[in-house]
């Protein structure tokens, strides 16, 4: 199990190695009256949190097909004046949204998208965008709806599925004729 190695910045502060799965880590997470400071594990099927919910500490296990993509987000930092950027692994439920990336000197475009595209290989699920209003696209549905990684098939021409391939042609088809039968007696060998 490895370690986030760059955490200890700060806690808003935080990028982790899509390649380093699974990895465990700590993040702040909404909460019900105020964002809390979650334990978090993500592996490549699976998150499990450990969060304070009412006083106690509760543990959520949810598998990753549950959360709706790797979305990516970026807003004014009120203290710094600053974008910060958001890699964020995206749940229905606001509350069990994850970052995985966030920072404020990211650096150019070409390095938030490589670790957006990179998390989104990694742990397959769709790349999402996050508008400044709030709203949620796809970024691939521009692209012809493709996923990175994904192959479309070949449409099969229908006048060919039935037909024997070209090197076969050639050859004359076997016919089932009159075998014979092996007829025996078992040998077993005893004390």
């Amino acid at each position: 199990m490895r370690q986030a190695a760059n955490f200890n910045v700060t806690v808003r502060d935080i990028r982790l190695d899509p390649m380093s799965l699974p990895v465990r880590f700590q993040a702040p997470v909404a909460g019900p009256s105020r964002p809390a400071l979650a334990s978090i594990l993500l592996d490549r099927d699976r998150v499990v949190m450990k969060r304070p919910l009412g006083g106690v500490d509760a543990t959520v296990t949810c598998p990753l097909k549950a959360f709706r993509g790797v979305a990516v987000r970026m807003s004014v930092d009120p203290e710094t004046d600053g974008i910060r950027t958001v890699v964020e692994l995206m749940h229905r439920d606001p509350a069990m949204t994850l970052p995985l990336v966030s920072r404020e000197d990211l650096g150019d475009a070409e390095d938030v998208a490589a670790d957006w595209q990179a998390w989104g290989k990694a742990l397959g699920l769709p790349l999402l965008i996050v508008e400044g209003d709030g709203t949620v696209r796809e970024a691939m549905s521009q692209m012809g709806g493709l996923v990175v990684g994904e192959v479309k098939a070949r449409r099969m021409v229908s006048s060919l599925t039935k037909r024997r391939p070209r090197f076969l042609k050639r050859r004359k088809t076997g016919l089932a004729g009159d075998r014979g039968q092996v007829v025996g007696r078992e040998i077993i060998a005893r004390d």
